[in-house]
C-alpha cells in the first residue's frame, strides 16, 4: 500500500478492496453536497433532515391526475360511509337541507338596460317568467322530471346529494319530451359513476375521465356509460355501452348539466369534500364499534366465582377413587347447607339471595368502557369532519347543549357565509343551465310577449337568463331582535325587502300581493286588519279628502289638471306660470 501524505482525503475503497474510479469518487461526493444543501433548505417543510419529514415524498400530481387514478375506490368508499355511517349520512342531509331545502323560488331579473328595455317593461316581463316557470316546475304530474317521479325541488336534492355528497359533482342531461301536454324540457339526473373513457381507454389530449375537451379545457361532449358499473344483474346487454353526449346544440341550448367544484386548474371531475376526512370518519366509527363490543362483553361477564380448589390435584390426593370421593364430598356438603338454610332461611324483601360453595367467592367485574376518553376522541373527529364539509359541530350532531346565543349565532353566520357561496355556485352550474333551456322554450313558443323595440332572447340570452334564486331561510335565533334589526336596515337604506325576505327564503313580491289580500278580505268582512298595529289602523280607514288651503290656491293658479307645483321647504307653494 503507498504511503498517505498527511493532508491528503484517503482513498474510497470498493467491495472488492480497491480503490474506486475517480469518476465514481467525484459521483459520490457530488451527492454528498446535494444531500447537505437539501438538508439546509431556506423552508423547514421542503427539508429532509426533520424525523417527521424524512420519508415523505408525495408525487407531484396535476389536479386531475391526482382524482383520476383515484377517484373510485374514493367515491365507493365514501358512499360505503353515507350508507352506514350515520354522522356522514346526517352531514349530508343537513347540507342539502340548508342549501336546497324545500326548493328554490325564482326571482327573474333581466338586465333591462342591455335588452333595451324600461325597468317597468322588464318588471312586467319578469312576473310572467316567474309565472310559467312555477307551472313548470310544480307541476303536479311531474313533467319536468324524466322519469315523472320528482318535481324541481326534489332534482335539486338529488342532484345536491351527489354535488356534495360522496361524489362532489351532479350531472343531469335535459331532454326534449314531444309526449309532454305543456312544456317539452324535462331533467333526467345521472348518477356521475356512468360517466367514463368508453371500454377502459386511457386518457389523451381531447378525453379525460369521460370528459371530452377542446384545447382549451372546456367540455365539448360527455361519455356515459348506458347502464352503471354497479348493476351486474343477467342479462345486462348494455353494460358495456357508451352514448357520446354533446355539451349544447350548435346554436347553444344546454343538453348535458355538469355541476363541481375545481380544487385546481385543470379539473375536468369533481371531488368531494368528504374526501380529507374519511380516515377520521373511519376510525370514529371503529372506535365506536370496539368500545360497544367491550361494554358489551363486560355487561354479558358481570361476576367470577373464585375457588380455592384445584380439581386435578384434590383427585390425586384421594386416590384411584378420587372421584367417587369427590363427589360424594360435595353431595354431603350441598346437602348439609340445604338442610341448614331450610332450618334457617334468609328473607329480605325485593333481594335475591345466593349462596357459594365453601371457600368460594364472587368477584365483580369492574366495566372500564367506554372509555374516559371515548367523548372527547369522538367529539373531536366530528369537529374535524364538520369543519371539512362547511357545517358547524352542533349542525352536524344536533347537539346544542353547550352553546348560547352569542356562539350560537357567530357560528351560523360563519357557516351561513359557506353555505351561500356553495349554494350560488350550485345555481350558476346546474339550475342556471336549466333555467335557460327553459327560457328557449317558452320564447320560442311565443309564451312572452315582448315590446317591439325589446331585444330578442336568442340574441342575447345571457340577458335574459339574470336570476337570483331564494333558497331556504338563514332562520332566526332570537327572532324579535332579529326583526328589529331588519326592520332598522331597511329603514336605514342599508338592505332592502327584497334582500331581508330572501334571507329567509321568501319572495317580497309574493308577501306584498299576500298581504294585500289578507287585508282586502279583512275590510271586506268588516274586520280591523290592523287589530294589533293600531298605528297602522288609518290606512284601512275611509278618509274624506279635505284639501289644504294652499291646495286651493294652487288650483286657482295653475288649474286643477296640472301638476302641484313645487313648494318651499317652509311650506311656501311656488306659483307656476303659464306657458305662453
Amino acid at each position: 500500500m503507498t504511503p498517505r501524505v498527511s493532508g491528503e482525503a484517503p482513498d474510497l475503497m470498493g467491495p472488492n478492496g480497491a480503490p474506486l474510479p475517480a469518476a465514481m469518487r467525484r459521483a459520490a461526493r457530488a451527492q454528498m453536497a446535494r444531500n447537505r444543501l437539501m438538508a439546509s433548505t431556506a423552508y423547514q417543510g421542503a427539508g429532509y433532515d426533520n424525523p417527521s419529514l424524512a420519508k415523505w415524498r408525495p408525487r407531484t400530481w396535476s389536479g386531475h391526475s391526482a382524482l383520476r387514478w383515484d377517484r373510485e375506490s374514493l367515491v365507493d368508499r365514501l358512499n360505503d360511509v353515507a350508507r352506514n355511517d350515520g354522522w356522514a349520512s346526517a352531514g349530508v342531509t343537513r347540507l342539502v337541507d340548508n342549501i336546497i331545502g324545500s326548493g328554490w323560488i325564482l326571482s327573474a331579473k333581466p338586465n333591462y338596460a342591455s335588452l333595451n328595455l324600461s325597468y317597468d317593461e322588464a318588471e312586467e316581463v319578469a312576473d310572467r317568467i316567474e309565472a310559467l316557470w312555477r307551472d313548470y316546475t310544480q307541476d303536479v304530474d311531474m313533467w319536468c322530471d324524466a322519469e315523472r317521479s320528482k318535481n324541481m325541488a326534489g332534482i335539486l336534492g338529488l342532484a345536491a346529494r351527489h354535488r356534495f355528497g360522496a361524489d362532489g359533482e351532479a350531472m343531469a342531461i335535459l331532454i326534449w319530451r314531444d309526449d309532454a301536454p305543456g312544456f317539452q324540457t324535462a331533467v333526467q339526473v345521472v348518477d356521475p359513476g356512468r360517466c367514463s373513457n368508453p371500454m377502459g381507454r386511457m386518457d389523451d389530449k381531447t378525453l379525460r375521465d369521460g370528459v371530452e375537451i377542446d384545447d382549451y379545457g372546456a367540455a365539448v361532449a360527455y361519455h356515459f356509460r348506458r347502464a352503471h358499473p354497479g348493476d351486474v344483474f343477467m342479462g345486462m346487454p348494455n353494460q358495456w355501452q357508451w352514448d357520446r353526449v354533446e355539451r349544447e346544440t350548435e346554436w347553444g341550448r344546454p343538453i348535458v348539466v355538469h355541476a363541481f367544484e375545481a380544487a385546481r386548474a385543470g379539473m375536468t371531475r369533481g371531488a368531494s369534500n368528504w374526501a380529507p376526512v374519511i380516515r377520521s370518519i373511519k376510525q370514529a366509527t371503529d372506535y365506536e364499534d370496539f368500545e360497544s363490543q367491550a361494554a358489551l362483553l363486560n355487561a354479558v361477564m358481570a361476576a367470577f366465582i373464585e375457588t380455592p380448589f384445584d380439581p386435578d390435584e384434590l383427585m390425586d390426593s384421594l386416590g384411584a377413587d378420587g372421584t367417587s370421593a369427590v363427589g360424594s364430598m360435595y353431595g354431603a356438603m350441598a346437602e348439609a347447607q340445604q338442610a341448614y338454610y331450610d332450618a334457617a332461611p334468609i328473607n329480605l324483601p325485593g333481594v335475591r339471595v345466593n349462596t357459594l360453595q365453601p371457600g368460594e367467592t364472587a368477584k365483580f367485574t369492574r366495566p372500564e368502557h367506554p372509555n374516559a376518553n371515548f367523548e372527547a376522541f369522538v367529539n373531536a373527529a366530528l369537529r374535524k369532519i364538520a369543519s371539512a364539509v362547511g357545517l358547524s359541530y352542533e349542525q352536524l350532531t344536533m347537539d346544542w347543549s353547550k352553546v348560547n346565543y352569542s356562539s350560537a349565532r357567530a357560528a351560523l353566520l360563519e357557516v351561513w357565509k359557506g353555505l351561500t357561496s356553495r349554494k350560488n355556485n350550485f345555481a350558476a352550474q346546474f339550475m342556471g343551465r336549466i333555467y335557460r333551456a327553459f327560457l328557449e322554450e317558452i320564447f320560442d313558443k311565443g309564451l312572452i310577449v315582448l315590446p317591439a323595440n325589446a331585444v330578442p332572447f336568442d340574441q342575447n340570452p345571457a340577458a335574459w337568463c339574470h336570476a337570483e334564486w331564494i333558497g331556504p331561510g338563514r332562520g332566526w335565533i332570537d327572532p324579535q331582535r332579529e326583526a328589529q334589526a331588519a326592520g332598522l336596515r331597511i329603514a336605514s337604506n342599508l338592505s332592502t325587502l327584497q334582500q331581508e325576505s330572501a334571507e329567509q327564503g321568501r319572495d317580497w313580491k309574493v308577501n306584498a300581493l299576500q298581504k294585500k289580500r289578507e287585508r282586502d278580505f279583512y275590510i271586506k268582512l268588516g274586520l280591523d286588519p290592523d287589530a294589533a298595529m293600531p298605528e297602522t289602523r288609518t290606512q284601512s280607514e275611509t278618509i274624506t279628502e279635505t284639501k289644504d288651503p294652499d291646495e286651493e290656491i294652487e288650483e286657482e293658479v295653475n288649474g286643477p289638471d296640472k301638476k302641484q307645483a313645487w313648494r318651499h321647504p317652509m311650506g311656501i307653494p311656488a306659483i307656476r306660470r303659464r306657458a305662453a
